[in-house]
């Protein structure tokens, strides 16, 4: 199978996958690459050491490995210059004529991935409006997944892959991109945008916030949040058929297995101020400036919450997975719509004096990563499961999932 196309031989627009079709105004963020890289996934395989099998990329919190917990992504530094912490990953790209640091490592040349690594140029993350009704701010702590990492395996389920060359006009292929010169390889990554309204997880990591419709409207009973779009640029990309991303063993590093995850770990204040400017229709920037608890601001809407993400999808996967085997599939999981109100959580839609109940049971008073979260919490264990130590045993090869 050919999984290379020449850019310059698509004439016509295409957008593959889903996401991508915007409306309304714009904010953007810069968060420069991390240096720290890692085979782990700590929002789909918590807990397992090398549970991707596959080198990621990461840029903004610079914590994120398997065993991220709350305390670990607080307290790590980020490369967001508005403080913003969300641990942003997505496989690396190798130039397959090289030599990566990791030979004879897993997530290397252990896991079939070989060649050196090809570093970003630069990384545009832009939050979209879309449809015509108005957008509420991004709820803090959702998880966002975009693609499948198994897609290739399962007949392209749940794939969303784009790649594309700068000045394209907006041609893209879910094929290896191979641009003219002088022209950059763009890896673009579009994030569902339809909450909703009650989950900042599922068992899928999918259906709590799902994609609008060919015309970037979301389904009624579910609320529009600003549309993620990160664009990852590549300036010296190996010519030809030379080059690849990192992949499941099995996958055999097809394109249409690209993928890229977050936990959205911004403060209410900066979340508000960018839904406002897409409601606006204008384009805004956050910088430095809008990071007010860096100058002194001891302000609850100018905190960045404590990632509540690890503990959940820890209780998650030792639960659900394990009882549902085709669970721990990768990102291709069900789109279903549940049945749920519009409710608020902070960040989503003003002061957190309207959060949103509990969707799990509080837990009880502990230690670990499952302790009680406090007032609004909208993540806990399952019923039924006992607090985990910090550092869970590592799962089974069959529970990776990413």
């Amino acid at each position: 199978m050919n999984e290379y196309v020449d850019m310059q031989q698509i004439r016509s627009l295409q957008n593959p996958g889903q996401g991508g079709v915007f409306s309304g105004g714009s904010y953007s963020i810069t968060c420069a690459m991390s240096s720290h890289h890692n085979s782990d996934n700590f929002v789909i395989a918590p807990g397992v050491r090398n549970g991707a099998q596959h080198t990621h990329d990461y840029a903004g919190n610079e914590g994120t490995n398997f065993a991220s917990v709350d305390q670990t992504l607080e307290e790590s530094s980020t490369t967001c210059t508005n403080g913003d912490r969300h641990p942003f990953f997505w496989p690396v790209l190798r130039d397959l004529r090289g030599q990566g640091p990791d030979v004879g490592a897993d997530g290397g040349s252990l896991d079939g991935n070989i060649g050196s690594f090809v570093e970003p140029s630069s990384v545009d993350y832009t939050f979209h409006g879309h449809g015509t009704r108005r957008a509420e701010a991004m709820p803090l702590n959702i998880t966002l997944v975009t693609g499948s990492a198994k897609a290739g395996t399962k007949n392209g389920e749940g794939s969303n892959a784009k790649f594309t060359c700068s000045g394209a006009g907006g041609r893209m292929t879910d094929l290896y991109a191979m641009c003219p010169q002088g022209s950059a390889l763009q890896r673009v990554f579009d994030f569902p945008s339809c909450w909703n309204g009650q989950d900042l997880d599922s068992e899928d990591h999918h259906s709590h916030i799902v994609y609008p419709d060919e015309d970037g409207e979301c389904a009624q009973d579910f609320i529009p949040v600003p549309a993620l779009r990160v664009t990852v640029n590549y300036d010296d990309v190996p010519p030809g058929r030379q080059f690849a991303i990192d992949s499941f063993p099995e996958q055999q590093h097809n394109p249409i297995t690209d993928h890229a995850l977050l936990e959205y770990l911004s403060s209410e204040r900066r979340a508000q101020e960018g839904v406002e400017c897409i409601n606006a229709a204008r384009r805004c920037t956050q910088g430095a400036e809008q990071d007010a608890a860096a100058t002194g601001s001891s302000d609850a809407a100018d905190q960045v919450p404590p990632s509540r993400n690890f503990a959940h999808a820890l209780a998650t996967h030792a639960t659900a997975h394990s009882s549902h085997p085709s669970a721990a599939s990768g990102h291709g999981g069900s789109h279903a719509r549940p049945g749920a109100g519009h409710h608020t959580v902070p960040g989503a839609d003003g002061p957190a004096s309207r959060a949103l109940p509990a969707t799990l049971p509080p837990p009880d008073a502990g230690t670990g990563p499952l302790r009680a979260w406090g007032a609004g919490s909208t993540l806990g264990p399952l019923p039924g499961l006992a607090p985990l130590p910090p550092l869970a045993a590592p799962l089974g090869p069959a529970d990776r999932s990413t």
